[in-house]
């Protein structure tokens, strides 16, 4: 049994997409590519460390582009002739103890699958996604024809997850004709665990495939019951000689900073007050005292990760940050970036979901003076509110 949860996610991609006809993954699915959706389910679990995605050469740059802004930067392998060279190639790149394989053409396969299968995995070894058979089947060579019991019969699907020793030891037993990891743990004589899946978790093969994808995404979207909660947080303060400026966790060059019992980031406590305000549940002054000697210098960003868990234990997720800094000085645009991924990672989200901005007040107001740096922030909330 592996020791850790870290998991290598692997998203095979290296297929042509014959009869679909035209590329499958890049295929808009109420708004998100095939290959983000299938992305971002298997990055929704924290034991994923590394994403690797197996794709054609040609399609490296167009793929990357796609999955820009994920919580991981993804990794590339080269496709080989069959699926399984093509996991191998970067099941080698792994260093992870558990391989994660998904379909990069199943976008619906449920956050709860993935976890599934991961936490399976690391029990049993392995953990083979998979649904009981609904239909009757018939299997005819010619010669016999009979309906096996379906009641020992499973379609299978993927996540497929797999300890990194043994996955690796089952790629040493392939043969010709393999089309799934699970046969390859055939292949060594191991059963694999079956992890029970979902019915909605379909492959995208033709047309009609996409038909329903976007039908099931549609009443996924109805059916959820969330509730979306907009949060607004303004902060403000001035600017003294002998402190750094910190905004967005990124401490910047300037012969002043802002004065605060904290690190004074007005940034970061501008998204914290709105995050907040969207759940209703106070301001930062209420979490973290001004008067508290524990908060003397405090971090910004570790308050932010705090919140960001607070606000989650509450049942809400963050769907997207918009803020505005408002200073005359110092020039804020080389360092936007670098706030983004700051504030994304303390919020455990994809930098595209963070948006940060700057802007002077054209030498008007305290701001226009000097005297003080302000923000603004405007956050959306989704999720279902838990009771007390």
């Amino acid at each position: 049994m592996p020791k850790t949860k870290n998991v290598t996610a692997v998203l095979a991609c290296g297929g042509k997409s014959l009869r679909m006809g035209e590329n499958k993954l890049l295929i808009n699915l109420c708004g998100k590519s095939c290959l983000r959706r299938s992305a971002e389910a298997v990055l929704s679990s924290p034991d994923v460390k590394t994403l690797i995605v197996a794709a054609p050469e040609d399609m490296t740059e167009k793929y990357s582009e796609e999955l820009s802004g994920l919580r991981l930067k993804p990794l590339f392998a080269p496709a080989g002739a069959t699926r399984s060279e093509s996991v191998k190639n970067a099941a080698e790149l792994s260093r992870d103890s558990l391989i994660l394989i998904h379909d990069g053409a199943r976008p619906l396969v449920s956050p709860e699958e993935v976890q599934s299968s991961i936490d399976d995995a690391f029990i049993y070894g392995s953990s083979v996604v998979c649904t009981p058979q609904k239909d009757t089947v018939r299997y005819s060579d010619g010669e016999k024809s009979f309906c096996p019991n379906r009641d020992l019969l499973y379609t299978v699907r993927t996540p497929q997850t797999f300890e990194r020793s043994l996955y690796l030891k089952m790629l040493n037993a392939c043969e010709p004709g393999i089309t799934d990891d699970s046969q390859l743990l055939d292949a060594i004589g191991r059963v694999p665990h079956i992890t029970l899946g979902s019915f909605r978790n379909i492959k995208l093969t033709t047309p009609d495939d996409v038909s329903l994808a976007r039908i099931l995404l549609g009443e996924m979207n109805m059916s959820t019951n969330m509730n979306f909660r907009i949060g607004h947080g303004y902060d403000v303060h001035r600017l003294v000689e002998g402190r750094a400026l910190i905004l967005g966790g990124v401490n910047i060059p300037c012969e002043k900073g802002l004065l605060g019992h904290s690190d004074a980031d007005v940034l970061v406590h501008a998204i914290i007050d709105s995050l907040l305000g969207a759940a209703a549940l106070g301001d930062i002054g209420k979490l973290f005292p001004d008067n508290d000697p524990k908060y003397s210098g405090a971090d910004s960003i570790k308050l932010l990760e705090r919140v960001t868990e607070y606000v989650s234990e509450k049942g809400f997720k963050p769907i997207n940050v918009d803020a505005t800094v408002i200073a005359q000085a110092p020039k804020l645009s080389p360092y936007i970036e670098k706030m983004r991924e700051r504030i994304a990672e303390a919020m455990k989200t994809e930098v595209d979901k963070i948006s940060v901005k700057a802007t002077t007040e054209e030498r008007l107001g305290f701001t226009g003076s000097g005297e003080g740096i302000a923000a603004h922030a405007v956050c959306l909330l989704e999720g279902r509110a838990l009771e007390g």
